[in-house]
């Protein structure tokens, strides 16, 4: 599938309960969306304790394989690693799943771990080569439209700028091969504030300075194609705040991503649901200014019933897709 095909709206799968009663929902709105116009699933390997993989595979291994009902090419997938997961399946949480599995297997040893209260990140290819085969195990499929290095910002306040750009570096070359081996066709970086922070802020991350190092491992044929980042009524900043700098200008992050040739994929559209569930009422507001706003390539929403699903194509239908 070809980017521009891509829909508007992509089914994520971040926020539910790690049992089988969410799984069956997830599942149930994962297939009316794929087979009702919405072609873009968004997921991670820590999302749910894996169980989000898990039942995106358990759809796919139903109407890609068995009933053959959509071809693997129309479907757009795009996943993510860089957090420590747990396998609720295995039944270990994060830290023993880091104990039991990664550290004893040595894909990862303690010092690579850069920890932030309770959040735990690594920038290791080890990992990121565990993690994009664990994925493809998990959906059933032989390849991954987009990888995303998810939250590296955490990393990134741990380490500093020099040693962080440098691990980025091994980073994507260890992603450029996984791009020849045919595993992955994109990667990119998915944040949560990295790229909206003003500059000198710890955590922010320039993208110019991404995309330079990208550059420098594969030149302009480098597959860093894409960036995830928080978007709603209540966080405009990727809109509104120039605090990009592309070649000694300032630009807000939507304009500095077309002019680096970077597509932008949004998160939280409703903030997690505080937004719905607070201050404003209109969900269809809030969704159609988002997909109304330019630079955005499709927005990530989550879809864990099969109304939801229903009331996003609404949605859509009315603003055009």
């Amino acid at each position: 599938m070809g980017i521009s095909e891509v829909s508007r709206i992509a089914i994520g799968t971040h926020l539910g309960k790690m049992n089988e009663e969410d799984s069956l929902l997830y599942q149930a709105s994962i297939e009316f969306a794929l087979l009702n116009g919405i072609n873009f699933v968004d997921t991670a390997l820590n999302y749910r304790g894996m169980l989000s993989e898990r039942d995106v595979g358990s759809v796919f291994a139903k109407l890609i394989q068995k009933e053959k009902q959509i071809n693997r090419k129309d479907v757009f997938l795009s996943t993510k690693a860089g957090i420590i997961p747990g396998d609720i399946d295995a039944q270990l949480r994060p830290d023993h799943y880091l104990q039991k599995v990664l550290l004893k297997k040595e894909i990862l040893q303690l010092s690579d771990l850069q920890i932030i209260e309770h959040h735990k990140h690594v920038m290791e290819p080890s990992f990121y080569e565990f993690a994009i085969l664990q994925s493809l195990k998990h959906m059933h499929i032989d390849y991954i439209d987009v990888h995303y290095i998810h939250n590296p910002e955490v990393s990134l306040m741990v380490l500093g700028e020099e040693v962080f750009y440098q691990k980025l570096k091994n980073l994507f070359s260890f992603y450029e091969q996984q791009v020849e081996k045919g595993l992955i066709r994109y990667y990119g970086l998915a944040v949560w504030s990295a790229f909206t922070e003003s500059p000198g802020t710890s955590g922010y991350i320039s993208l110019e300075k991404v995309i330079n190092v990208a550059q420098s491992v594969a030149g302009n044929s480098h597959h860093l194609r894409f960036i995830q980042a928080p978007f709603n009524q209540s966080n405009q900043r990727a809109a509104n705040d120039e605090n990009q700098q592309i070649s000694g200008k300032w630009r807000t992050l939507f304009q500095a991503a077309e002019e680096l040739r970077v597509h932008v994929t949004t998160s939280a559209p409703l903030d997690c649901g505080r937004l719905a569930n607070h201050q404003y009422k209109n969900v269809d507001e809030l969704m159609s200014m988002v997909l109304n706003t330019p630079g955005i390539l499709s927005t990530m929403i989550g879809m864990r019933k099969v109304d939801t699903v229903k009331k996003n194509l609404r949605c859509l239908n009315k603003v055009g897709s």
